[in-house]
C-alpha cells in the first residue's frame, strides 16, 4: 500500500523551497524571498493551505499569489503555466479572463503554481510561489519538488516536457 501525502509531508516540501529560495537564482533578479503555499490534493480541503511560509521581506502581494497559484492548480487540474500560455498567445481574451475572475476570484492565470506527484504520476499536492518573476516562480518550484523526490510536468531545469510542448 502506498504511503498518503501528509501534512509533514507538505511542510518539508515547502521548507526545501524556502531554504533554496534563499540560495538558489531562477531568474534574473537572483535569490529572492518568496511565499510559498502547498495545498494537498484533497477535495476536503481544497482551497486550504496544507503548508505555507512567507520569507521575510516578502511582499504581502505575493502570499496571496502563492495561495491562489496553489488553488489555481487543483482546482484547474493544471500547472498554472497552461493559463499563462493561453494568454500569452492570444486564445484566451479579455472577456475570458473577466468571466474567470468573476466567476472564481482567486483564479490565478500566472506561471509558478505546479502540480506535484508522486511516483505513480498521481498528483498529490500542489505547490505554489510567488515573489520573483513568474518562470522564476516556476523553477523554483520545480527544484523544490524533484530535490524531494516528487515528479512534475517539468524537467530539471523546470521546462515543460517535451510531451506537454505544443
Amino acid at each position: 500500500m502506498k504511503k498518503s501525502f501528509t501534512h509533514e509531508d507538505a511542510a518539508k516540501l515547502v521548507d526545501c523551497a524556502v531554504e533554496l529560495a534563499k540560495t538558489v537564482a531562477t531568474d534574473e533578479k537572483g535569490p529572492q524571498p518568496m511565499a510559498i503555499c502547498c495545498m494537498k490534493a484533497d477535495q476536503g480541503v481544497m482551497g486550504t493551505p496544507t503548508a505555507f511560509r512567507c520569507m521575510d521581506t516578502v511582499k504581502a502581494t505575493s502570499a496571496t499569489f502563492a495561495i491562489h497559484k496553489a488553488y489555481t492548480v487543483l482546482l484547474y487540474q493544471a500547472d498554472t503555466k497552461k493559463h499563462a500560455d493561453r494568454i500569452k498567445d492570444g486564445s484566451w481574451s479579455e472577456v475570458d479572463m473577466l468571466l474567470m475572475a468573476q466567476t472564481i476570484p482567486q483564479f490565478t492565470p500566472w506561471d509558478g503554481g505546479i502540480q506535484v506527484k508522486d511516483d505513480a504520476g498521481k498528483v498529490v499536492c500542489s505547490l505554489g510561489g510567488a515573489g520573483r518573476t513568474s518562470e522564476g516562480d516556476r523553477r523554483l518550484m520545480v527544484l523544490a519538488a524533484h530535490k524531494m523526490g516528487y515528479e512534475t510536468n517539468f524537467d530539471e531545469r523546470g521546462e515543460p516536457l517535451a510531451q506537454l510542448k505544443p
